[in-house]
């Protein structure tokens, strides 16, 4: 038995229609929960002290790659001056010369900081022996939740020196 024209189009159309939702919604989300600063609930502060380690140094650049299910970047040079991200520039990819939308405007602290918060279902955090800062950070907000995970890679740092 053969479906009539329509019955094959809507057949084939609605689990497309329903997967590009689901990747604009995620990827709304991703932008909105990435981007957020610390919130008052326990989750540090500019003027707390975390109790996780952190990276020191405040003046630095380096380069990011963030995984998840939202746009792809390819790798973003990041700038921090005094603690605050200044530049966010996709180097390659698709937006290539673009400044990166704000879920890749992270500092490594700002990154940090969303892998400790109380929110957080499960964290998994690469931070070589020897070295000042993690090569990646891994964050899964939501237990056994679908779409939620974003990998953190951290390559370049490349500290500016102070004076």
């Amino acid at each position: 038995m053969r479906l009539p024209t329509t019955l094959a189009t809507a057949a084939l159309t609605v689990p497309l229609l329903l997967a590009l939702s689901a990747c604009t919604k995620e990827s709304e989300r991703a932008a909105d929960t990435t981007s957020a600063a610390p919130s008052s609930t326990g989750a540090p502060t500019p003027s707390a002290t975390p109790s996780y380690p952190t990276f020191a140094a405040q003046d630095y650049s380096y380069h990011l790659e963030v995984l998840c299910f939202c746009p792809q970047l390819g790798t973003v040079e990041v700038v921090v001056r005094d603690g605050k991200v200044t530049e966010a520039t996709s180097l390659d990819g698709p937006q290539a010369g673009a400044s990166a939308p704000e879920f890749a405007r992270l500092s490594i602290n700002d990154i940090l900081a969303q892998a400790h918060a109380p929110e957080i279902a499960k964290t998994k955090i690469d931070w070589p022996d020897g070295q000042d800062h993690p090569g990646s950070v891994m964050i899964d907000r939501i237990a056994q939740g679908v779409d939620d995970e974003v990998t953190y890679t951290i390559k370049d740092v490349q500290v500016t020196p102070e004076g």
